[in-house]
């Protein structure tokens, strides 16, 4: 037992002094202003944006009431569909949409009444009485729609008759972060454990982050970052079929022409142009593959990666102009009006 107790002790001060001159050896051979800073910045998504304020479960969030003359956050934190809607009671038998995704969803750079939500519910008859709620929210991942999904329907902030989802590039975007970990995605830094390691140890964040400054990488798939968009659009998928309420994918708008040869070069991996597109088919692809599975429609539309080519419908590479928008709600509208989903056919007989 004793001589069990002696290995052991004699293992681990092996192990102590090898750790020790590892991170002493990282100290002289790389000092610390030659390794690529850690992502590791909680305000990284509310600095200068006076729409969002902190929240505890999604990271971020809408600033209730908040108007700048472009963007207008009514009290339940929704962005408003025009400039005289205001906050009401649902009337008795009003059929409502709400749709969900990131910036793409909220409207970025357009006005209230041009975001994708608000054309499509201008579209319904009046007789229809169909309200679309924009639970867009910009700069969000597939977590934390997943997160902020659950929580309107835990707290009846709306009641939905179909729920729209589009959400994927800023999963895609995160994932050129070479310490890529989930909590990223919400939080915008890695878990405490990991943060903790990496401030402290020189040799815990060469290894991590590398040892050069400009040691980017080139299209360098992140199949952690892939797994777990699937497994965020899966659990989507069960919250709304767990609460009987039919969903529907929007594909995600997309402009070749808008975005360089060289790519996204935000972070740490730069992909280029060809694969940003490759990655983002490959996202989809699994998308389409677990909506199949479960029976939910993908609805596709003329701003979608399909045709690549729209730019006089878009801002830049990702968000639509107001025509793009109501473009986009146009064809989802047709979608739902044609009876091309099953679910819905009861609104439409």
């Amino acid at each position: 037992m004793k001589r069990k107790l002696y290995i052991i002790v004699v293992n681990l001060a092996v192990l102590l002094a090898v750790l020790a001159c590892a991170e002493l050896g990282s100290r002289l051979i790389f000092p610390g202003d030659t390794i690529p800073p850690i992502f590791d910045d909680q305000d990284f998504r509310t600095r200068q944006r006076p729409y969002f304020q902190y929240h505890a479960t999604r990271g971020f969030a809408l600033k209730p009431g908040f108007s700048d003359g472009i963007y207008t956050v009514d009290s339940k934190g929704f962005r408003q569909n025009g400039p005289h809607v205001k906050d009401r009671a649902v009337p008795a038998g009003q059929k409502t949409i709400l749709a969900m995704g990131e910036s793409t969803t909220f409207g970025w750079g357009v006005q209230d009444h041009e975001t994708y939500p608000a054309h499509l519910a201008q579209m319904f008859p009046r007789e229809d009485q169909v309200a679309v709620v924009n639970g867009g929210v910009p700069s969000y991942t597939s977590s934390q729609v997943r997160i902020y999904l659950q929580e309107i329907l835990d707290r009846h902030l709306v009641t939905p008759d179909l729920v729209l989802i589009n959400i994927l590039w800023n999963d895609i975007w995160y994932a050129t972060i070479r310490n890529w970990h989930p909590d990223i995605l919400v939080h915008q830094q890695p878990p405490g454990w990991l943060s903790f390691l990496t401030t402290h140890s020189q040799f815990c964040r060469m290894l991590v982050m590398g040892t050069a400054r400009n040691n980017t990488q080139v299209d360098v798939f992140n199949t952690k970052a892939l797994g777990r968009y699937e497994k965020n659009i899966e659990q989507m998928m069960q919250v709304c079929r767990q609460a009987n309420i039919p969903a529907a994918f929007v594909m995600p708008p997309f402009d070749a022409d808008h975005m360089p040869e060289e790519g996204l070069n935000e972070f740490h991996v730069r992909y280029s142009r060809d694969f940003f597109i490759q990655t983002a088919h490959a996202y989809i692809q699994r998308l389409r593959a677990l909506a199949e599975r479960y029976g939910v429609p993908v609805i596709p539309h003329q701003l979608d990666t399909t045709y690549l080519h729209q730019k006089p419908f878009f801002l830049d590479a990702l968000h639509p102009t107001a025509e793009g928008n109501a473009r986009m709600a146009s064809d989802i509208f047709n979608y739902i009006k044609n009876k091309e989903i099953q679910l819905f056919k009861k609104w439409y007989k």
